[in-house]
């Protein structure tokens, strides 16, 4: 059974969709990739080699919560919610294909990526992002995610999401 989509608009007017991914959707995100530009665009990602980009993919697949957007049956948009051990955090990465940047896509796929964190129980989400992804860090900077570290070449950046939990006793 395919998981639900939410149907939205994007900056321009378009219509597009975004849910969780299901096992039928690989194929689609592969391709996505295959045609993605640059390569790679941060932190040697998405990998350039077509085969270790198919494996990079797969791992994700296996290790994270995918989130994607499609516009009609293509793949234009994919977030990743990657736990850690003790699944109350975890890593966020998302990749928008080169021909649906600036249309709000990346805003609606990071803030169902932080609704998903949540209903998982996560604590807090973190990301990477370089210095000079001055449109992703707006971006997460008016979401809510707030400066841990940095050096010359990347910020790192967190959110915290269960700020009021309830009182136990």
């Amino acid at each position: 059974m395919k998981p639900k989509r939410i149907a939205r608009t994007d900056k321009s007017g378009k219509p597009f969709e975004i849910g969780i991914s299901c096992a039928e959707d690989f194929p689609s995100l592969c391709e996505m990739y295959r045609t993605f530009s640059p390569k790679p665009a941060s932190q040697g990602l998405p990998p350039e080699d077509p085969e270790i980009c198919h494996s990079w993919v797969k791992k994700l697949f296996e290790i994270g919560e995918s989130l994607l957007a499609w516009r009609g049956n293509n793949i234009i948009g994919h977030a990743v919610l990657i736990p850690d051990a003790k699944g109350k955090s975890g890593e966020f990465v998302i990749f928008v294909d080169q021909n649906h940047r600036n249309l709000g896509i990346g805003t609606e796929l990071t803030r169902l990526t932080l609704e998903k964190s949540s209903q998982l129980g996560f604590d807090s989400v973190w990301l990477t992002v370089a210095v000079t992804n001055f449109v992703a860090i707006k971006l997460y900077r008016k979401l809510g995610f707030e400066y841990c570290d940095m050096d010359n070449y990347e910020r790192v950046m967190s959110i915290k999401l269960r700020l009021n939990k309830p009182a136990e006793g």
